[in-house]
């Protein structure tokens, strides 16, 4: 099926009493200090055989003759949120990419997006959906979980969601056609479009593609689409295709981990996994939760207040946008001058199950690894075991003095360990280097 540019306009400016709704401000406070400015587009047409009207929400540097021709694209999320803006914002403006967030998913785009701004977005509309209050107040969660019971009605849960999103594919591969011809006003004309998706955009992601990149071309045949990372999903073996393809799982996705959280998720067992090849790369990261803590956000300081965490723990600082940051400038020299990624890392398993292989400190063995697990200072918990928000945040429970003394005999010599690792990171480039740099100026262990 030949996919042909949506219908555009804009830049629709901002205006007292009308701006454009924004699902997640994470990082968009950084946005000056790198020169960035944001502009929303509608954009219009027919896909799934009935008519469509939505936005897309792109952020570039105000001065285009800095864009490097990249654009990084993500569907919003079906009940909110753009968690790949949130993961790699920093890199994407340090590199001078275009972000760009697509309202393809019926829920959110109209639940959200236009019900909060009902005369600006008139124009929306989509095949009869579920909004998306109906998706989130409905997350399979059970405090006493029988593990079959979870799983399964995790399952009935994500059919909801792909049958409330039929129109979706279409609207992402048409909108990769419009930003390769060029937006109005402004002229944007990117030279690579590539998508990833973070947990339900992950596996929106993970769904196109299974189904779509096949079937969804440009005129002339070539992909929508230069590139993928799903994260954060998970689901049977992706196929092979002819682009890459960097799938990213943290630990805290495996279900021997969440089983204890009394929540399922897309993983099944190690279904997920299967040979490397010419165009496809899996990276499961030892320690690292679903949703970074690192840098929290005041909503997300608000929204983990009232949640207990077990005793000497604090919410944990591993740095998941690290693992994004350079795994995402992977996918990009992969596709942009062929060169391959390190091999898939995969986390170490009991025989051929999810339940995950500890260390003496309880943190996974094997899969991609960094400074957290190399040169622990703390036992990482990828998913918290307390309920819900808990659940997609980990924590860490420092090393006492006493055992931290005994493993290193110092800080200093702590610190050298890690300042040893980061050196294999960057060689093998699986780590970036101002993020190995931001690591060793944050070298300083808090014990208990």
């Amino acid at each position: 099926m030949t996919v042909n540019a949506a219908t555009v306009t804009g830049p629709h400016p901002d205006a007292p009493g009308s701006r454009a709704v924004v699902l997640e401000p994470y990082g968009t406070d950084r946005m000056a200090r790198y020169d960035y400015v944001q502009e929303e587009y509608f954009v219009s047409g027919v896909a799934a055989g009935s008519p469509y009207g939505t936005r897309i929400l792109l952020r570039r540097p105000a001065d285009l003759s800095r864009f490097s021709g990249t654009v990084i694209s993500e569907p919003s999320h079906i009940w909110g949120g753009t968690s790949v803006w949130r993961a790699i914002n920093r890199f994407i403006m340090r590199e001078n990419h275009i972000w760009v967030e697509i309202d393809s998913q019926a829920p959110s785009a109209m639940g959200l997006i236009a019900a909060a701004a009902p005369d600006r977005y008139r124009s929306f509309t989509f095949a009869d959906s579920p909004l998306s209050e109906q998706f989130a107040a409905t997350i399979p969660f059970s405090p006493d979980p029988d593990y079959a019971a979870v799983v399964e009605e995790y399952d009935r849960f994500m059919q909801r969601w792909w049958d409330a999103t039929p129109q979706s594919p279409e609207i992402l591969a048409q909108v990769a056609a419009t930003l390769r011809s060029g937006l109005p006003g402004t002229g944007i004309t990117a030279r690579k479009v590539y998508i990833g998706g973070i947990s339900q955009t992950g596996g929106a992601v993970r769904e196109f593609i299974r189904h779509h990149h096949t079937r969804l071309r440009l005129p002339g045949g070539a992909p929508a689409f230069d590139g993928y990372l799903p994260g954060a999903s998970g689901g049977p073996a992706l196929p092979d295709i002819d682009v890459p393809v960097v799938e990213v799982l943290g630990e805290a996705e495996f279900q021997s981990v969440r089983r204890r959280c009394g929540v399922g998720g897309q993983v099944r067992g190690l279904n997920h996994r299967r040979p490397d090849s010419s165009t496809f790369r899996l990276y499961e990261v030892a320690g690292m939760a679903h949703r970074e803590t690192r840098h929290m956000s005041a909503a997300d300081r608000d929204r983990l207040a009232q949640c207990p965490l077990p005793a000497g723990a604090r919410w944990s600082t591993f740095p998941n946008s690290h693992v994004y940051h350079a795994l995402w400038q992977a996918l990009l020299d992969w596709s942009d001058i062929g060169l391959a990624p390190v091999p898939s890392k995969l986390l170490s398993t009991v025989d051929e199950t999810d339940e995950i292989l500890r260390d003496a400190h309880g943190n996974a063995l094997g899969g991609l690894r960094t400074t957290y697990v190399d040169a622990p200072a703390s036992t990482l918990t990828a998913a918290t075991p307390l309920g819900r928000p808990s659940w997609y945040h980990g924590n860490e429970t420092p090393f006492p003095p006493t055992k931290f003394e005994e493993l290193y005999g110092g800080i200093e010599r702590w610190q050298r360990r890690v300042a040893d690792h980061l050196e294999h990171y960057l060689q093998e480039r699986t780590y970036l280097p101002v993020d190995a740099e931001e690591i060793r100026e944050t070298a300083t262990p808090r014990t208990v």
